[in-house]
């Protein structure tokens, strides 16, 4: 019984002892993916209650993948209701076709991807997607750079040969709770 008792000790410290200690950063990415990287680290948050119907903010996560080679996100809507879980992706350098693109799957199955541009502004997506009345359309997201801790995300859709903006949202980066 004491042995059990000096393991079932020792297990508690040593998981203690873990989690005092700081995350060691994975090492910088060299490669191409290395120009998101302003993007990782804490959560990015955008006041959302101008939505309606118990809306309140929306919390996207930004992380290097374990070989640090891509960046997954994950999006949550948070309500009076919750927090609903809504999209989980990543964002990669295909080195065969030379591009960036990105690719998500909703919390209904749906998958998106497409193409992905980046400047020293920020980036942009294209994909074909649902807009807010439900029909198919070519949609747009430009994420624009403010500040280290700010960018503006905006979504537009294709009609005819221009871009309509649907929604505009500001995301400031805050401390991992």
């Amino acid at each position: 019984m004491k042995a059990t008792l000096v393991a079932i000790a020792f297990m508690l410290w040593s998981a203690a002892a873990a989690l005092a200690q700081p995350a060691q950063p994975a090492a910088p990415h060299s490669g191409p993916a290395s120009q998101l990287g302003w993007l990782v680290g804490g959560v990015w948050v955008a006041d959302a209650s101008g939505f309606g119907g118990g809306m309140q903010r929306i919390e996207t996560r930004y992380n290097w993948s374990d070989n640090d080679s891509f960046v997954r996100f994950t999006t949550h809507f948070v309500s009076d209701k919750g927090v609903r879980n809504t999209y989980d992706g990543n964002f990669f350098w295909n080195a065969g076709a030379k591009t960036f693109s990105m690719w998500y799957m909703n919390a209904g199955d749906e998958i998106t991807e497409g193409p992905v541009t980046l400047s020293d502004a920020g980036l942009r997506m294209l994909f074909r997607g649902t807009d807010f009345e439900g029909k198919l359309a070519d949609l747009r997201v430009d994420v624009t750079k403010q500040t280290p801790d700010l960018y503006r995300w905006t979504l537009m859709e294709k009609r005819g040969d221009t871009w309509k903006q649907l929604a505009s949202l500001d995301y400031a980066r805050k401390p991992e709770a």
